[in-house]
């Protein structure tokens, strides 16, 4: 299962549905930041964040407490697009897009006001984003894969094509390597956006 050859084999089919979520990701980014004005669900999520963000400044130790609620809220968002993309894989996709319109959104009404966001996005995502964007787009391109080879297995049986459980299978043995990556991934995005991340945007 850990072997070179069988991790090399698990991202060959796996590849095309990582790119896949580049492009449903990057979508809704553009779709977000297109949106003129305030949308109340959007402004909701972001409140959220917010919410968050506001209790681990409160407590007492606030970069350890910045540091569990992001990796365990990133941790659980992610094993749940991989699990739930068996349902034909539309959760993850629903994430996907969610995440893109809600980055997307925040960044496009900065903008709005005048405010250059380069600056803000080299600051306050790029240190942590090289390893937690990357982490969600393999959780939920695998949720994805998940799903599709699911129902082309089930279609397959059906039809009685040959060996219509393979590529569903190979999903399958693979998902325990993709989940220990993914997760070692948002550990190391959780680390930097709780240390480095959290001194440049508030030194």
């Amino acid at each position: 299962m850990f072997s070179k050859q069988a991790l090399k084999q698990y991202w060959r089919h796996t590849k095309p549905y990582f790119i896949f979520a580049i492009m449903i990701f990057f979508a809704g980014v553009v779709v977000g930041a297109a949106s003129h004005g305030p949308v109340g669900w959007l402004d909701n999520q972001l409140q959220k964040l917010q919410e968050m963000a506001d209790k681990a400044d409160a407590s007492s130790h606030p970069q350890q407490a910045m540091f569990t609620a992001i990796l365990w809220n990133n941790i659980y968002a992610s094993l749940m697009s991989m699990v739930m993309g068996l349902m034909a894989g539309i959760m993850p996709i629903v994430t996907l897009v969610l995440n893109g319109m809600i980055m997307g959104y925040l960044f496009g009404g900065i903008a709005d006001e005048g405010v250059n966001v380069w600056p803000l996005i080299a600051k306050g995502i790029l240190p942590h984003g090289v390893l937690e964007i990357p982490a969600i787009l393999l959780a939920c391109g695998y949720g994805v894969q998940l799903g599709i080879t699911l129902i082309r297995g089930i279609f397959g049986s059906l039809i009685g094509r040959t060996e219509p459980w393979a590529k569903f299978k190979t999903a399958i043995r693979g998902a325990i390597p993709a989940a220990i990556l993914i997760v070692v991934l948002l550990v190391g995005a959780a680390v930097v956006e709780s240390t480095l991340t959290y001194w440049l945007v508030r030194g």
